[in-house]
């Protein structure tokens, strides 16, 4: 009787578990406007597409993992990215504090994300920072290869990080 009433329990538990719905949140991720500007005559202009995902207190790391994975079928009638090819695996870690995100990639950037140091980038980095800097949270964004800020920048061709108190490598 007792192996029954806890069989019992078991199914019930366990049904109950299963039955219940994941919470959801919505966020914007960033692209550039295939159908406003075809010609990316302006590669910083972005705007946003609203995703459902599920419920987390990352949701920096969230939102840049969805907009790394590119538009979806129906987002790239209007809209345009990296592909999900050029940007798998190559963000290591985003972390936020005192009102910026530090954003670690990976030393795959090097090689999948080549012409993100053209003149314009493909527009990645105003999709980045717009996805990034739309939670009140984040007002800066910095960048780090492998957690060295320094890689990263001389790769950009920008020179040198552009605050250097926030490029010491522990903050990413």
């Amino acid at each position: 009787m007792k192996l029954f009433c806890l069989l019992i329990m078991v199914v019930a538990f366990g049904s109950a578990a299963i039955a219940q719905k994941t919470e959801t949140m919505k966020i914007k991720v960033y692209f550039h406007s295939i159908k406003i500007d075809p010609e990316w005559n302006d590669c910083n202009k972005v705007y946003p597409v609203t995703r459902t995902i599920p419920k987390t207190t990352a949701v920096a790391t969230a939102a840049l993992q969805e907009l790394l994975k590119g538009t979806t079928p129906a987002e790239a009638k209007d809209f345009a990215g990296f592909s999900p090819d050029e940007t798998k695996g190559i963000l290591k870690s985003v972390k936020v504090k005192n009102g910026a995100a530090y954003v670690n990639f990976t030393k795959a950037v090097f090689e999948q994300m080549g012409n993100a140091t053209s003149s314009c980038g493909g527009g990645f980095f105003s999709m980045v920072e717009a996805t990034l800097k739309q939670f009140p949270t984040i007002k800066d964004v910095y960048y780090a290869i492998e957690g060295n800020s320094s890689n990263f920048y001389e790769w950009v061709q920008v020179g040198e990080c552009p605050n250097g108190k926030h490029c010491a490598a522990s903050n990413f």
